[in-house]
Order: C-alpha cells, then sequence, then structure tokens
C-alpha cells in the first residue's frame, strides 16, 4: 500500500527527525503501512491475554440433553450424529473440485480458491466435529462441533 503522502519526521533523520528518540523499530511501526499490522498483531495479543486470564465458563447440563436421544445399531443418539453428516456430502465435494477441479467454478483468483477451500475445509470439520460431539455430548466435546464453524 502506498504512503499517500504521510510522511513523518523520523523518516527524513537529515531534517531533524532522528531528534525524535525513536528507535528504527517505532518509526517503523508509525509509519502509515505498519500502523495496520500493529493493531491487528496487538488486537490479536489482546484476545490471547483476556482467553488465558479469564475463567472457564461452565454450560448448564441441559444444553447437552436433545429432544431424540435413540440409539440405533449401538450408535448413541443416533440421529444427532447423522444429521452432521450432509455437511460431509457437501464439503467433500467441493474440496474435491477445489483440488482438482481446474476452474470448475470459474474462479480466476489465486486467493478466492483458497477462500472457497477453507469454507469446505470448515464443512468436512463441523460433519466430523458435530459428529464427535453428538455420539457423547458434554461440555469437553462441544470445542469439536464449534470449532470448525470459526
Amino acid at each position: 500500500m502506498k504512503n499517500l503522502g504521510m510522511h513523518l519526521a523520523a523518516d527524513y533523520p537529515h531534517r531533524g527527525g532522528g531528534r525524535l528518540g525513536l528507535g528504527p523499530f517505532a518509526a517503523a511501526v508509525l509509519r502509515t503501512d505498519n500502523r495496520r499490522r500493529a493493531i491487528a498483531g496487538g488486537a490479536v495479543l489482546a484476545s490471547a491475554l483476556l482467553l488465558v486470564a479469564t475463567p472457564r465458563l461452565r454450560h448448564s447440563p441441559a444444553l447437552h440433553l436433545f429432544a431424540d436421544m435413540r440409539n440405533l445399531l449401538g450408535v448413541p443418539n443416533t440421529l444427532n450424529v447423522l444429521t452432521a453428516y450432509p455437511l460431509l456430502l457437501a464439503g467433500v465435494p467441493g474440496l474435491i473440485l477445489c483440488l482438482f477441479g481446474g476452474g470448475c467454478f470459474g474462479i480466476s483468483l489465486r486467493w478466492e480458491a483458497l477462500g472457497w477451500f477453507l469454507f469446505y475445509v470448515g464443512n468436512v470439520g463441523a460433519a466430523f466435529g458435530s459428529a464427535y460431539y453428538h455420539l457423547k455430548p458434554d461440555d469437553d466435546r462441544l470445542i469439536w462441533d464449534r470449532l470448525p464453524v470459526f
């Protein structure tokens, strides 16, 4: 990205910018191009610290009770487990077309193809994570149901 005419005195030490006492790292962070990266990095760091510093939230045990808890062929919560597999039926062909389709979707940009690939990976991950959680629903397995969605 261009620096759109915004220049700091630190960029020109021969014009007095060297007297600001900024080191090369601080001057680089203050530049417009790097400011967005610094803000994004700070947000990620703050989120990670918040995640570590806060206590774990417990869910109500009623969250894991489903209306249909029947077992078929020895699989607990069979219908809840099976409802995850339509995601798999959409995700696997999409992944195959993304990897080997050769422009099947009419995608011309590399980053667009990467976006679709990640979408279909999320579908496949959600299918397996949801099936794993619904086999034996509890707080420890709930993350595997929700994680692929993110």
